[in-house]
């Protein structure tokens, strides 16, 4: 092992590192490449990691193993390369770990989001919101949580990429346009909902699907 590799080791991780492991270990357990017991498992463990040291640990026999950025010649997840950068202010996502993440208005939606529900509830509200490009990405992983998404008119939301285990998903009253947004929601919820609701909806469910 060469000298530099402990201290790669040892730099500590952020939460967009920790989130990237969390989507290979939603697309290993979709896969059949780990088992129920170990996906909650090493789940838990990726959202306590402290350095990378502790994330490599989780995804070594999954994935090449993940490098701080942003060295060029760093071993990353292939979902890694793939990532469209956000710019500043735009809306990339967040974790509901034993509660309920509702982030209220959005002004912009990054390209790719990424959103948690472990044993909580994630509720977006994008019905006011721009989006930064109209092909976006929703990563969705979850245990035992719930998803909420409320759309505006012309949104096409596309939820082929989309596993759930002993769970459900239910996309009701969008109201697609040619040439409007498409929404891609990816990944795997385990014994939980995602649910995508559009203005074509009744009324009042709509107005009060995410409040």
């Amino acid at each position: 092992m060469s000298p530099e590799a402990p201290r790669l080791e040892s730099l500590r991780c952020a939460d967009q590192d920790r989130e990237l492991v969390a989507q290979v270990l939603n697309n290993a357990y979709a896969e059949g490449r780990i088992t129920f017991e170990e996906h909650a498992e090493r789940i838990a463990k990726a959202y306590d990691a402290l350095t990378f040291g502790d994330l490599n640990e989780l995804t070594g026999d999954l994935v090449a193993v993940p490098r701080p950025r942003p060295a060029p010649s760093a071993a990353v997840a292939p979902a890694a390369a793939a990532r469209v950068p956000a710019a500043p202010g735009q809306y990339t996502g967040g974790n509901a770990v034993l509660s309920t993440l509702k982030p209220g208005r959005i002004d912009t939606v990054a390209p790719e989001v990424t959103v948690n529900a472990w044993l909580g509830e994630v509720r977006l509200d994008l019905v006011d919101a721009t989006f930064a490009d109209r092909e976006t990405t929703i990563n969705v992983g979850g245990l035992m949580g719930e998803v909420r998404i409320r759309v505006p008119a012309g949104v096409d939301v596309n939820v082929s990429g989309l596993s759930t285990v002993m769970g459900d998903t239910k996309v009701e009253g969008t109201s697609p346009r040619p040439d409007g947004i498409r929404i891609n929601l990816v990944g795997t919820v385990v014994m939980g909902e995602v649910k995508v609701c559009g203005p074509d909806t009744k009324k009042t469910k709509y107005e009060k699907f995410v409040k």
